[in-house]
């Protein structure tokens, strides 16, 4: 029993908006809602004419007429990096190819060049600087990768910089990603690079950073990693307690999807031509799709992910921002949630549900992504005149308060 001097409630809301946990795909909408919490947790969320007689004198906050909703949950960026690729973008919008820029040493070797030469305190500093950005706009937990270093010891100094940050308060959850490219040292030799991330590194990371990363990623793609090379990187981080996640099927249908449900992952992510069995092994797997359009976007691609098919079939499908400086420089959760419904063609309630609940149980964060009974405390309130404004009125910048009770 939480005492009474630490129980909170939020009313004068307008309403309350969160997904419900029991119910597939299911949002509620409560008018005239009231959220009673303590000790961090929601305890009670209803009709405020319905709140119950333990919790009438309890200390109030007052969400002055707006809607509350849970935080968004970003399942997929690369939060840590050095420099930026804003040059090479402009670059592109003149014609040069992401292979042109490659071949003159540019491209994800620019990353991981400024990458290897920053310090830990440096790459704190730009973490936190951008997990800012991110709350400010209502994302109010995260997964974040490792994968610019592409060496031991930058992977390294990536993992202790997601531990500075965890320690300092944030809440994200990171994933061990050093076969993210192939780097140029073992150029043209992918098995030998595979061989050294999954027999060596992984375990030399996760014995230097226990507890840090609960993780693995690869990128299993046309020109980078094989579906065989990625079972060895997954594998490898499985043995040492890390939940398999995927990049797969983003450019083309590479057998990613298939490897997701085969492996046990957690996630599979991008999936523009994900294949039609991939799609049925994920959703009976349980895999979570994880959609990333504003990627699709940025890169000025047509094919979106297939997330109508994907639904239909019975998987949960979740968005991400993709965070990274090369394929999608976006810190905006409203921008891919509106991308959800505009171009994957979700509605509301799915999208919605796209961004709080399903990242989260990819995650395996039962307390996060809605407002019931047991989830995390940490509200968003809305100056809307309801949640369906957030992707109505496409180019306004809604920022929500933000609400912590002890």
């Amino acid at each position: 029993m939480v005492p009474m001097a630490t129980l909170t409630v939020i009313t004068n809301l307008k309403g309350a908006v969160t997904p419900d946990p029991a119910r597939p795909w299911a949002v509620d909408f409560i008018e005239d809602a009231a959220i009673a919490a303590g000790g961090g947790k929601v305890l009670w969320t209803g009709p405020r004419a319905e709140l119950p007689a333990r919790f009438q004198d309890a200390g109030v906050v007052d969400g002055q007429g707006r809607w509350a909703s849970p935080g968004f949950v970003d399942p997929h960026t690369h939060l840590l990096f050095g420099g930026d690729r804003s040059h090479e973008f402009n670059r592109r919008l003149h014609g040069v190819t992401y292979a042109q820029l490659a071949a003159e040493g540019g491209g994800i070797r620019e990353t991981v060049r400024a990458t290897r030469a920053a310090t830990v305190p440096e790459l704190v500093a730009l973490g936190e600087e951008r997990l800012r950005a991110y709350r400010r706009k209502g994302v109010l937990h995260l997964e974040a990768k490792t994968g610019y270093g592409l060496e031991l010891e930058a992977e390294s100094r990536l993992l202790e910089a997601y531990a500075r940050l965890r320690s300092r308060g944030w809440s994200l959850d990171v994933t061990l990603m050093p076969a993210h490219d192939l780097p140029q040292e073992f150029a043209g030799d992918p098995d030998r690079y595979v061989a050294e991330v999954a027999d060596s590194w992984q375990p030399e990371l996760v014995r230097r950073h226990p507890g840090v990363a609960s993780h693995c990623d690869v990128f299993v793609e046309k020109g980078v990693f094989t579906p065989a090379q990625g079972r060895a990187v997954l594998e490898s981080g499985r043995r040492l307690g890390l939940k398999p996640r995927i990049h797969a099927d983003e450019f083309c249908s590479t057998g990613g999807a298939e490897l997701s449900a085969e492996v046990g992952a957690a996630s599979a992510d991008h999936l523009m031509f994900a294949s039609d069995a991939g799609i049925r092994a994920m959703a009976q797997a349980g895999v979570v799709p994880t959609l990333l359009p504003a990627t699709t976007l940025f890169l000025g691609m047509k094919d979106y992910a297939p997330a109508r098919k994907m639904i239909a079939e019975g998987c949960r499908v979740a968005l991400a921002s993709d965070f990274n400086p090369g394929s999608c420089a976006c810190i905006d959760p409203l921008l891919v949630l509106r991308l959800g419904c505009l171009q994957l063609r979700l509605t509301f309630e799915e999208a919605f549900t796209a961004m709080t609940l399903h990242p989260a149980r990819s995650l395996g964060r039962a307390d996060l992504g809605h407002l019931h009974p047991g989830a995390s405390a940490r509200v968003l309130l809305w100056d809307v005149k309801h949640p369906l404004d957030l992707v109505y009125w496409m180019g306004e910048a809604f920022l929500p308060a933000i609400v912590e009770p002890a």
